[in-house]
């Protein structure tokens, strides 16, 4: 049992130099780690109620990353007494026949678990899972995004300078085709990036002008971007505001889609409008309506908008019940209201309040 130790020290010490390994991945735990250790931390921490610092001892003055906070053999053998006998090497080793240590992890960060632990942070903290781990394992590692439950400004300063020392570390981060990547990570969860990166701060510094264009577009993608636009909604929208950066260009610099060049747009839009017209509002949606606007669609007599730029003079069907009284869906209710109210919206064209 005390060679099981051995195992257990080094696999439960793993915890300890976890704590101070907290690097940062977007989306998953660490891999394993492979070594020939054999260890079962369930069984030496609620099988056998065995405390952390039992095998982790350095753990509570440790002040570096890179400590090596791992049990040794003599620390297996205080509770595994048969760990110094040859024959028992096959109890925490794979290969019996040249046993070895679990490697060190490369911690490039700044962690110093004596402060922690200073401060009454338990291991479980950090270290949620490795009491019910059955391997020693990068996976008990916290990741960055664990970090962030406490250093989140308010219970804890969540300065990047804390554990970063240099930008070196942002190797660790992302990974090297992380440029063109990193706007599936951000439109997935941006509050993970904020983390680092405050707010679109970050985001400006690179993302500015035809530096845009440069790094993320190509240089005609000005000409080309309404593809895209159209099959991959949410791949723009990972960096840009739906609701005001078309906007900046196309009404800004009368920039229009190149159905609304062609001669017969004038006469023909009101088909296109009755076939989609949600595909209009995503650029015409102000509080005033651009078909209302002077110059196209005003009902300047004031009279029943019999405008003729709207459509013929239907001033003559006063009197007649026609569908748009029963049929709710009717064309006309794409540019009028139906308020079904007399003396308001378009039933007040031809029914008086007092009717």
């Amino acid at each position: 049992m005390k060679s099981i130790l051995i195992g257990a020290s080094v696999a439960v010490v793993l915890v300890g130099a976890i704590l101070g390994t907290a690097l940062a991945y977007p989306d998953a735990k660490l891999a394993p780690i492979k070594g020939d250790i054999i260890f079962n931390h369930e069984l030496h921490v609620i099988g056998n109620g065995l405390e952390c610092s039992t095998c982790h001892a350095s753990v509570d003055t440790s002040k570096l990353a890179s400590d090596y906070n791992l049990p040794s053999m003599d620390v297996c053998s205080s509770c595994h007494e048969q760990v110094s006998q040859d024959t028992a090497c096959g109890m925490c080793h794979r290969n019996a026949i040249e046993p070895s240590a679990l490697p060190r992890v490369s911690r490039p960060i700044v962690f110093s678990h004596a402060a922690h632990i200073g401060r009454k942070t338990g291991c479980n903290v950090c270290h949620a899972a490795v009491e019910t781990s059955h391997e020693p394992s990068g996976r008990d590692f916290p990741v960055m995004a664990d970090c962030m439950n406490c250093h989140d400004g308010t219970k804890a300063p969540d300065r990047c300078a804390l554990c970063h020392e240099d930008r070196i570390t942002l190797g660790d981060i992302h990974p090297p085709n992380w440029r063109m990547q990193h706007a599936d990570a951000a439109n997935r969860d941006k509050k993970w990036c904020q983390s680092c990166h405050r707010g679109d701060e970050s985001c400006v510094a690179c993302h500015r002008g035809d530096n845009t264009e440069g790094k993320i577009h190509g240089l005609n993608y000005s000409l080309t971007h309404g593809v895209d636009a159209k099959g991959k909604v949410t791949n723009c929208l990972a960096c840009h505001d739906s609701k005001t950066f078309c906007n900046d260009c196309h009404v800004a610099q009368l920039r229009m889609p190149l159905n609304h060049s062609l001669a017969a747009w004038r006469t023909g839009h009101a088909q296109a409008a009755r076939e989609d017209i949600e595909n209009c509002q995503s650029c015409h949606d102000s509080e005033d309506p651009t078909c209302a606007r002077v110059g196209c669609h005003h009902d300047g007599d004031g009279v029943r908008g019999t405008d003729p730029s709207i459509h013929e003079d239907r001033s003559g069907q006063l009197g007649t019940h026609g569908p748009w009284h029963d049929d709710d869906g009717y064309f006309c209710f794409q540019c009028h209201v139906n308020t079904r109210t007399r003396g308001q919206g378009f039933c007040g064209y031809c029914h008086g309040a007092g009717d």
